[in-house]
């Protein structure tokens, strides 16, 4: 009997650590522009840039190495090159910062427990504003999805669930997400 309350007060405690670590990466991701054009920098439309940048943080939070720090590095070299080549450097810094901090939260995990997080809804991406130069978009139905799964005797099953529209972490009311164009290529940027 005070296992389980052992074990589920443990639980309790890590949940909103990873949830924390989740958001903290997106906010950074979101707020704080990039540089120049890497690998996968930048886009030929707003909408390209923004599903293309989404869709490499999913990889991202679903990379296996992501406690090692050559992993850590490469992801935030290739999520910094989707900003603006001016904001990239700090963009890249707040992105090492983060993945490191989920990365810690990763290690907390019991040897049997798992974590799975899923990035819903990321399609279509709508442009809501375009004046040739600056762009707004938004995912009106983006959702992550951070799931806590144990594995026993019995098999693998979900013990925590939590699903956070994208609104919530990146934090502007309208849900858009900020792009700017420079050089006939589109990056994110803080706005």
């Amino acid at each position: 009997m005070n296992r389980c309350a052992a074990q589920r007060t443990g639980v309790l405690l890590r949940v909103p650590l990873y949830v924390a670590c989740v958001v903290l990466m997106l906010i950074g991701c979101t707020t704080v522009p990039a540089t120049e054009e890497p690998q996968a920098g930048g886009g030929f439309s707003p909408e390209v840039v923004t599903e293309s940048f989404f869709e490499d943080l999913q990889r991202a939070l679903q990379d296996p190495n992501l406690r090692q720090e050559e992993a850590r590095s490469f992801w935030a070299e290739r999520l910094s090159g989707y900003f603006a080549p001016a904001e990239r450097d700090t963009q890249r810094l707040a992105l090492r910062r983060a993945l490191a901090s989920f990365a810690t939260g990763l290690r907390q995990l019991a040897d049997d427990e798992t974590a799975i997080f899923e990035f819903r809804g990321f399609e279509p991406v709508e442009k809501v504003a375009d004046d040739g130069e600056r762009a707004l978009v938004r995912l009106p139905s983006a959702t992550i999805s951070m799931m806590l799964m144990r594995t026993n005797e019995r098999g693998s099953y979900v013990f925590y669930e939590q699903t956070i529209s994208l609104s919530q972490v990146i934090g502007r009311p309208d849900g858009t997400v900020p792009v700017i164009k420079i050089d006939g290529r589109w990056y994110l940027t803080e706005g």
